[in-house]
């Protein structure tokens, strides 16, 4: 079967946004994917104080949340839907919640991100625990086709996260992403081919790409790395979409002749 991730360049409209989004599903749908991920943020890309205060939803009662399940429906996709701003407890934060959505609309699972971006880029103070409230669970979901591991951007430089029972035996590993340049320049390729390598599957990323609101701009290269390391599709810039077909003879003759995973001497829980 053959799966896609979408690369966008979201903005600070929602509805701009999600105009977009439909336009490039109809692409993965007319291309013949059966699951689509979306990028981090696919619906909002703007100041931190308005993703509070205007555009977080109720789990479960929004209509970011509702319009991925009528487009999922409407065009028969599994879509993994990079993260939406979800409410919290804590109403000065959102959870970044990816969900997942078959083809009928429904609700499947979802997945907190878990690592936060705390970090200084070249000057650039970079302050999600500020506005978001970090998961603290790893999340995996049974496809009809393949185990999915869930993760979202900042978490892929954590290899322990992958390596948790949690993810053993995933086909398929997805980030939603929306990388700086600076660091997307350096590491990118580099972080989603060795969680590839390190756990013998393919890993999938959806980028944001461009400028946005201020003066972020994000790396893109939306890519497809196979359990080999090799990249199948990619996408360097622009809207639009990367697509491969998931060879799970692949991932089994992968690891029966190149059997890493069942030598490992350290266990990690979770």
């Amino acid at each position: 079967m053959k799966v896609a991730a979408i690369q966008m360049n979201s903005s600070d409209s929602v509805s701009d946004n999600l105009n977009l989004l439909d336009s490039l599903l109809a692409v993965a749908c007319q291309q013949d994917n059966s699951l689509v991920l979306l990028p981090e943020n696919f619906a909002f890309m703007g100041h931190p104080k308005q993703l509070v205060q205007e555009v977080m939803e109720d789990f479960n009662d929004g209509p970011i949340q509702s319009y991925v399940a009528d487009k999922a429906k409407e065009y028969g996709l599994w879509v993994v839907a990079g993260s939406i701003p979800i409410k919290n407890h804590d109403q000065s934060k959102s959870r970044a919640r990816c969900i997942i959505v078959d083809a009928s609309g429904a609700l499947v699972s979802y997945y907190d991100k878990i690592h936060l971006f705390d970090v200084v880029v070249n000057g650039k103070t970079y302050n999600e625990s500020s506005y978001i409230e970090p998961g603290s669970t790893p999340k995996s979901v049974q496809t009809p086709w393949f185990k999915l591991g869930l993760s979202i951007c900042y978490d892929v430089r954590f290899p322990e996260l992958y390596r948790s029972k949690t993810y053993q035996d995933s086909d398929l590993i997805v980030v939603p992403a929306a990388f700086t340049v600076e660091t997307g320049k350096a590491h990118w390729q580099t972080l989603l081919s060795s969680r590839a390598i390190e756990n013998l599957c393919y890993v999938m990323a959806s980028a944001q790409w461009g400028k946005h609101y201020g003066k972020r701009t994000t790396y893109g290269h939306s890519m497809i790395v196979d359990p080999w390391g090799e990249i199948k599709d990619v996408l360097p810039t622009g809207n639009g979409v990367v697509s491969t077909e998931i060879n799970l003879e692949l991932i089994a003759e992968t690891r029966a002749t190149f059997p890493a995973l069942s030598h490992r001497k350290i266990e990690t829980n979770g």
